[in-house]
């Protein structure tokens, strides 16, 4: 319910970001992502600073078509779970309806709106697995490979789309563009090394993934 105990504190979270701190929303139905993007918009008025802090809205699960493009046009990323969308398939369209569902879990339409998007894994909410998260993210199926075709398939992401969401994109939202991305001088080398090539395997065996090694600032990890 919106009023003064919504969720959090507007005077604390607004004050952090006019002070040039980034913020996190947890937000997931249409009214709840309206109400998160209408207090961005709101605090970036008062406070000219906080435009440049890159805000998240976490889960931006459910989106009211009205509001898809204010992601873009407020500079708001859009960090979702490809997980949750396969995980909440059987039951979400009976919940929503119809016409609310469109705008659910609809990375493909915040894509060609424009607004940045950030994948992840809502762990423990989820299996972390980023094979799986892959799998979810191209393939909009289960880990059975429910529903057949994929579930609402025109909002599956491109192979090359799931791995930046993953990597280079969240590299951005997290402001790391100087030191992560690349393998160049300078860069963190940061890397892991995969059992199969993404870019070639079939779809469906991404699923049994496995990272080989991992290295972090250039020393191995794992």
């Amino acid at each position: 319910v919106a009023g003064e105990t919504y969720g959090f504190d507007r005077s604390l979270v607004g004050a952090a970001m006019a002070a040039g701190f980034q913020v996190g929303i947890h937000a997931i139905g249409d009214q709840g992502n309206r109400d998160a993007l209408n207090y961005i918009d709101s605090v970036f008025r008062l406070a000219a600073p906080a435009k440049t802090t890159r805000p998240r809205i976490e889960h931006a699960q459910v989106v009211s078509p009205d509001d898809i493009g204010r992601f873009a046009e407020l500079g708001v990323t859009a960090s979702v779970q490809p997980p949750h969308a396969v995980e909440d398939a059987p039951w979400a369209e009976q919940r929503l309806g119809p016409e609310r569902i469109r705008g659910a879990y609809a990375w493909r339409t915040l894509r060609q709106a424009g607004a940045a998007l950030v994948f992840s894994a809502d762990l423990p909410g989820s299996d972390p697995d980023p094979f799986y998260g892959l799998h979810a993210a191209v393939t909009r199926t289960d880990k059975r490979g429910q529903p057949s075709g994929g579930w609402y398939a025109d909002q599956a992401m491109r192979i090359e789309e799931a791995l930046r969401g993953y990597t280079v994109w969240a590299r951005r939202a997290a402001f790391e563009e100087p030191y992560v991305g690349p393998l160049a001088p300078g860069m963190w080398a940061d890397l892991t090394v995969l059992d199969r090539d993404p870019f070639t395997a079939p779809p469906d065996s991404l699923l049994g993934g496995r990272a080989l090694r991992t290295y972090v600032r250039g020393v191995a990890v794992q």
